[in-house]
């Protein structure tokens, strides 16, 4: 029997779309839980015809394209390139010290790279897969666990059957280390500690295929970016009301319920890895809104009512929506601390 911790998962970003990244030394291959990405073939049954009988008289294949959904636990360098992705531009800068900071911002929201994807289920078969995009990408952490994370691509390009021969993809497994919520900071708003016990970002970037098949072609004819979305959820112990108050009542932390929205864009949210021996130094990762608070925030704030049960403390579930920046700055910034030079 084929065991599944055999199958390889790689990816390398393209120069552009329509040009398939074939070298082998370019690719960094991830290390999954569970998950499935390859070929998805377009089925089209025979329509009933009167005279044919009861039974089908055709199946055809009419259109490919592909994608996947992965269940991981992140590790730095690779991270950098699922947010790279769901960003679309990054600007890195030396450390000094054998590390490099990298942050990834949202230059054009309406760009992304292109990555070319190797897939080997059990190493059966290889098969590479150009012209995909991460199509989203979900970070969750609670108390005492790693940060963990779910993510999902789309492709376009015609999938095809290569030789694993020179894959050597033992050199280039990202294998660690990881994030860990022990070592996590998270302000709200920044300066003031959020006494956390699960939490969640969520970037979602939206490709309909639906209008992107075209006369011509068994393929999509490309992966249009139609709209993007960032949301941040937090599951907060709370010792008093203020927070409460804020979003369920009045921004100013009034008594009296009005329909202003609790807006706050300033605030620290930070997970590190255990120090690293090539630097001396942890690696990190941070998510960061405009900077801004009140109304020109960029995040808007909603909760949900406090749920109470016997022998339990109390939480509020809060969720945080990142908003086009007001002040026209950048709505997001991804930051990374990796031995990566650049991405």
């Amino acid at each position: 029997m084929t065991a599944s911790e055999s199958s390889l998962i790689g990816l390398a970003k393209q120069t552009a779309k329509g040009t398939p990244n074939v070298t082998d030394a370019s690719f960094d291959y991830l290390l999954f839980r569970e998950g499935a990405a390859g070929v998805m073939p377009q089925f089209l049954p025979l329509d009933q015809e009167i005279g044919g009988g009861a039974l089908l008289r055709n199946v055809l294949k009419v259109g490919v394209m592909a994608g996947g959904q992965l269940s991981i636990i992140p590790r730095p360098k690779t991270l950098g390139h699922f947010f790279y992705g769901v960003t679309g531009a990054v600007n890195s800068v030396d450390g000094t010290d054998g590390s490099y900071e990298h942050e990834f911002t949202l230059s054009d929201q309406f760009s992304a790279p292109w990555y070319t994807l190797r897939t080997a289920p059990g190493q059966l078969i290889g098969e590479q897969i150009a012209d995909a995009r991460i199509a989203s990408l979900s970070l969750a952490w609670r108390a005492a666990r790693f940060v963990e994370g779910q993510l999902a691509f789309q492709a376009i390009g015609v999938p095809t059957n290569v030789s694993m021969t020179n894959w050597a993809p033992a050199d280039k497994v990202d294998s660690g280390p990881q994030f860990l919520a022990p070592l996590g900071t998270i302000e709200l708003p920044t300066g003031t500690p959020a006494y956390v016990t699960a939490g969640s970002f969520t970037a979602q970037t939206v490709m309909p295929v639906d209008e992107q098949w075209v006369v011509g072609s068994y393929s999509p004819q490309n992966l249009s970016i139609t709209s993007r979305g960032y949301v941040l959820s937090l599951m907060v112990k709370i010792e008093d009301a203020a927070l409460y108050k804020k979003i369920m009542y009045d921004p100013a932390g009034g008594s009296t319920w009005l329909p202003a929205v609790f807006r706050e864009a300033n605030f620290k949210i930070e997970f590190a890895s255990d120090i690293e021996a090539a630097t001396g130094k942890p690696y990190k990762f941070s998510i960061a809104a405009n900077g801004q608070t009140g109304a020109a925030a960029n995040v808007s704030w909603a909760a949900q009512p406090i749920s109470m049960r016997a022998g339990r403390q109390i939480q509020l579930a809060v969720t945080g929506t990142f908003l086009a920046s007001p002040d026209g700055n950048t709505p997001l910034t991804l930051g990374l601390v990796n031995e990566t030079a650049t991405y």
